[in-house]
Parts: structure tokens; C-alpha cells; sequence
């Protein structure tokens, strides 16, 4: 899989791709990811990306020239997805991340400043949020999709089942209620059709079984 993040800002995130489990997945040749300044894409002394909102408001947008032709600038096949980062996009989940690994390639468009100007939807396949917060750009949620959909990747991590095992996943209903019984809240879920619930990890531990009074429980033991 190949990963390509526009950006203005490409050192607030690059060296983030240079460590731990991304690093590997990459000297593997499991996924390819590449930050690209959009700034390279500019033909003026300034190096313009922003200007000034038609109507008024404060703040400035993005440009679309620059940008536009730093998306056409990269190779993309039939089983690609251009998304951009946004307040007004989908919040980003394990399931939108499931969904996106099985991509050959995916870009990622970091919004900034007051946005983007809006006939960008012209380009893109959809628009994702990584919650109801303000933040100075889209970098960090870029980071965050490409770090949930690269461990995805078959091959990526050590162990296949390591992500089976981890939050956010789907477990089927039955294995649920063999696990703990049957209950109320069990039982309603069935009435309505309910087939699969969304858990998250159970607590870990570790080293020292004693820490400062409190104990490993037993049954871990």
C-alpha cells in the first residue's frame, strides 16, 4: 500500500513515520508512505499557498492551484481514495480504518489555516474528522490515519492476531454471552437483530506483580 500525505507543514509530521512499527512496516515494503510540501507546487517568489476569503471573515484559505497540482503530481490507480482532513468530515473510527487498508493507495490532504477553499470537493472522495475539536491543522489526523491503517496491513505487525484482539473490534454476540452469561442487556440486543457488539481490550499487566500495594489479580497469575 502506498500512503501519500499533502501538507504545507511537512517536518511537524515526518519524523513521526521514521519510528517503531511505521518505520519497520516500511523497511519491509509492506507500505509506502511519502510527505509532500505542497508548497513545492507553487510558481511565485512567495511561495503563495493562502489568500484572503471572498466575503470577508477572518483568517485565510488554502489555495486551490498549488494544491491541485501537487494531487495530479502523484500516480494513483484504479483502487485509490483522495480524502482530506476537515471539522465537517466523518470522524474517523476503527471501521473507516478497515475500510481504508484494503486501498492500493490512499492521500491524504491536511487542511489548515480556515480551510480549504470549497471547490476542492471537485477532487477528493470524502472528508474525515478526528473529533469535535479545533486543532492548528490537519497533520495530526493525517498521522493518526495512516498509523490505524498501516497496522492493519497484513504483515505489518508480528503476530496476525494482534489486531483481532485489540479495541474497537467487533465480536459476535454469542462468543459474548458464552463468555459471560446471559443477561438483560444481552437479551435486548438479540430482540433487536443485533449479531455483532463493539468491545474494547480487556486491562493489561505486567512486571512487578506487586506495585506499591496493588496486586496483579489472580487469575492472571
Amino acid at each position: 500500500m502506498r500512503i501519500t500525505i499533502l501538507t504545507l507543514f511537512p517536518q511537524m509530521i515526518s519524523s513521526f513515520f521514521k519510528e517503531s512499527i511505521i518505520k519497520r512496516a516500511q523497511e519491509k515494503g509492506v507500505v509506502a508512505i511519502e510527505v509532500v510540501d505542497i508548497r513545492t507546487y507553487t510558481h511565485d517568489n512567495y511561495h503563495t499557498v493562502d489568500d484572503r476569503p471572498y466575503g470577508g471573515g477572518t483568517g485565510m484559505v488554502m489555495k486551490l492551484e498549488p494544491l491541485v497540482e501537487a494531487l495530479h503530481a502523484q500516480k494513483r490507480g484504479p483502487n485509490s481514495k483522495v480524502v482530506i482532513t476537515s471539522p465537517q468530515g466523518q470522524v474517523f473510527n476503527q471501521a473507516k480504518a478497515s475500510e481504508l487498508k484494503k486501498l492500493e493507495e490512499l492521500v491524504i490532504i491536511c487542511g489548515h489555516y480556515e480551510g480549504v477553499d470549497a471547490r476542492v470537493a471537485e477532487f477528493i472522495d470524502e472528508e474525515i474528522s478526528l473529533g469535535d475539536f479545533v486543532m492548528t491543522g490537519g497533520e495530526i489526523t493525517a498521522a493518526a490515519i495512516a498509523d490505524a491503517v498501516t497496522r492493519l496491513i497484513p504483515g505489518v505487525l508480528a503476530k496476525e492476531d494482534v489486531t483481532v484482539n485489540e479495541s474497537f473490534y467487533f465480536v459476535p454476540l454469542s462468543e459474548v454471552k458464552a463468555a459471560v452469561g446471559e443477561t438483560p442487556e444481552l437479551r435486548a440486543l438479540a430482540e433487536c437483530g443485533v449479531k455483532q457488539v463493539q468491545l474494547l481490550e480487556y486491562p493489561q499487566y505486567t512486571r512487578p506483580e506487586v506495585f506499591e500495594g496493588q496486586q496483579v489479580p489472580e487469575v492472571l497469575l
